[in-house]
């Protein structure tokens, strides 16, 4: 939608500001236009680039703390893993999901995109906070395993 108004307003812009003092014919016009075009094509490949780059940080990020999640899982008594089993489990399943979303989301195309970056959005934000309870939890426990 943003795109199609900037090409729009772009194109009245150019046209009116010809720098002939003749009437603008259909030459002009279309010159004008592709030029609008191009730079119209440029700006929605940059927002793409953009967003490409965010999803990919989004998406090492989250890999980097739940690999330290399974490190920190890793290092707990079997008694304490076996509680921690299904969390572990479910945060996995988030991870594989957003993984899929994400290559969704790069293959789609762009009136798609917008609905599939909430989902992605969704998806990172309920994996933090899976990760977060699960390190907050794993924390407590080993607490109370050091008081005993």
């Amino acid at each position: 939608m943003k795109v199609a108004f900037v090409i729009t307003l772009l194109g009245m812009v150019a046209c009116s500001q010809s720098g002939k003092e003749d009437e603008t014919n259909a030459d002009d016009v279309k010159s004008e236009l592709n030029d609008v075009v191009d730079v119209s094509k440029d700006y929605a490949a940059e927002k793409a680039d953009d967003l490409n780059t965010e999803m990919k940080e989004m998406n090492e990020s989250l890999s980097m703390k739940l690999e330290n999640i399974r490190g920190k899982y890793d290092a707990q008594s079997d008694k304490l893993k076996t509680k921690y089993k299904r969390q572990k489990a479910e945060m996995e399943v988030l991870k594989m999901k957003l993984d899929h979303k994400i290559v969704e989301y790069n293959e789609a195309v762009q009136e798609e995109q917008a609905a599939l970056k909430k989902d992605i959005h969704k998806l990172e934000h309920s994996l933090e906070e899976s990760i977060d309870t699960f390190e907050k939890q794993m924390a407590e426990k080993n607490n109370e395993k050091e008081d005993d």
